[in-house]
């Protein structure tokens, strides 16, 4: 078994942010401290699907490359990039509207 080394941060937050915080906390049935740490969990893994989606957007990194960035499977990655209406096939919908076409001129 191994165990996981924690330190304290601390941080100031404004009184709706608390409040917010204390909010999902009874909703959760949970202590504040557990319910922050949840938060900026779900939080930085947002940062770093946003973080990747970007980079693949600008060809920075390819498919898999930013998949491992935003910590999910090539799949899972793919399906945001599809949610977000981001182009990974490489090629336009009017290109592709175009070889069909053409295609189908060759087939006649």
């Amino acid at each position: 078994m191994y165990t996981i080394m924690t330190k304290v941060l601390s941080v100031k937050v404004d009184k709706e942010k608390l409040d917010e915080i204390e909010e999902i906390a009874r909703e959760e049935k949970s202590d504040r401290s557990t319910t922050t740490r949840r938060l900026l969990d779900m939080g930085m893994k947002e940062w770093r699907i946003n973080k990747a989606v970007e980079t693949f957007r600008q060809a920075k990194l390819s498919a898999w490359k930013s998949s491992e960035i935003a910590g999910l499977s090539l799949r899972e990655f793919f399906e945001i990039l599809n949610e977000r209406k981001v182009d990974w096939v490489g090629v336009s919908r009017s290109d592709l509207e175009a070889e069909v076409r053409a295609i189908g001129k060759e087939l006649d």
